[in-house]
């Protein structure tokens, strides 16, 4: 069984029985949950570390913890305790419906770059809604379903444990797909009668916070406008090229970026476009950048490119053109590079660059 992001997953709380899971058409977010407005830019490897522990405990000693961290480093923007509370269910669902012949329960972690190889050439997005980018992949099972890698760690249980039954709550499916969907993020649960249940859940990561980007003199943070009909596009734009240290406008047609454009010509140092929009096309929104005399580069991005559209795009005045299924961080390399901006030594932490 896989979950997509049009889908939910529902389960009967039997405890110690293997899950039954059913899926029907996605329902709305429960309105108590966490607002996007609430993540930050935060290392992962902290929250999986205390939903770990907190799950430790709530293990028989007999059955071991097993956990690979290939990747460490990995950032997202996330609400800590939100996420923390998602990762500790999905472990409780992949112990509580696993077999009785299972005696381990692996957690990996390893970052993943989900581009052109993974992706059909024409698509916009993957499977699920995700946008191609850097993601951080969790996968969560148990020994029957999967085998624990060479590297993998044995958390050992607390050297006193509590006879009495240890508390948690433990969301409900729904809820743990929820909480992954408002992180941008993809839940798939694939449930195997006998064996168990098994998570991978993928989050995009998030650039390393970076002070703001200006130009020589230190003076201007630079604007960017970006032009995408893609909302989950224009939601990840939003979030990394802040983190990269660049202010940015994110509009959804070429008619509004030229809008945008016309009331106040100077405000913007360059302009990213996506190559396909409803209405005017990005070749199309920078000719007639190129009509008006904007004085301001831009860069045409597409899912698909080729030689064609190379020359096309350089035809009509394009500084650069970019595959959208690269890492958005090397669009901030791009811009950086394009634009000639260096950290200004005068802001030193994302806190006071949020404040500007």
């Amino acid at each position: 069984f896989f979950l997509s992001a049009n889908q939910k997953l529902e389960t009967v709380d039997t405890p110690f029985d293997c899950c039954q899971i059913h899926y029907s058409k996605r329902l709305p977010m429960s309105p108590h949950l966490l607002q996007s407005a609430d993540t930050v830019n935060t290392a992962l490897e902290p929250i999986l570390a205390r939903a770990i522990r907190r799950f430790r405990a709530l293990l028989p000693r007999e059955v071991e913890l097993v956990v690979d961290l290939l990747s460490q480093d990995i950032r997202v923007r996330a609400h800590a305790r939100q996420l923390e509370e998602s990762l500790l269910s999905a472990c409780m669902i992949a112990w509580q419906s696993m077999g009785g012949t299972a005696t381990q329960i692996i957690v990996e972690m390893k970052d993943v770059l989900l581009d052109d190889i993974t992706l059909d050439p024409q698509a916009e997005s993957l499977q699920g809604g995700l946008p191609p980018r850097q993601y951080a992949w969790l996968f969560i099972s148990n020994g029957t379903r999967s085998q624990a890698g060479p590297f993998s760690t044995v958390i050992p249980a607390p050297k006193v444990m509590d006879e009495s039954p240890i508390g948690a709550r433990r969301l409900k499916l729904q809820d743990i797909r929820e909480i992954v969907d408002q992180h941008r993020g993809w839940v798939t649960a694939a449930a195997e009668v006998g064996k168990g249940t098994a998570f991978d859940i993928f989050l995009p990561a998030a650039q390393p916070l970076d002070i703001h980007a200006t130009d020589a003199s230190g003076s201007g943070i630079k604007h960017i406008l970006y032009v995408d009909d893609y909302d989950a596009m224009r939601e990840l734009v939003s979030e990394t090229l802040p983190d990269a240290g660049f202010k940015v406008t994110c509009v959804d047609s070429g008619k509004s970026a030229l809008q945008a454009l016309l009331a106040e010509p100077d405000k913007y140092a360059a302009v990213v476009s996506d190559y396909k929009l409803q209405g005017l096309s990005g070749i199309d929104l920078l000719q007639q950048i190129k009509h008006n005399q904007f004085d301001v580069p831009v860069i045409i991005i597409s899912g698909y490119v080729d030689d064609a559209l190379r020359s096309k795009a350089s035809l009509a005045g394009a500084s650069l053109v970019i595959s959208k299924t690269i890492d958005l961080g090397e669009l901030c390399s791009a811009l950086r590079s394009l634009l000639m901006v260096v950290p200004n030594p005068a802001v030193v932490t994302y806190s006071e660059w949020a404040r500007l």
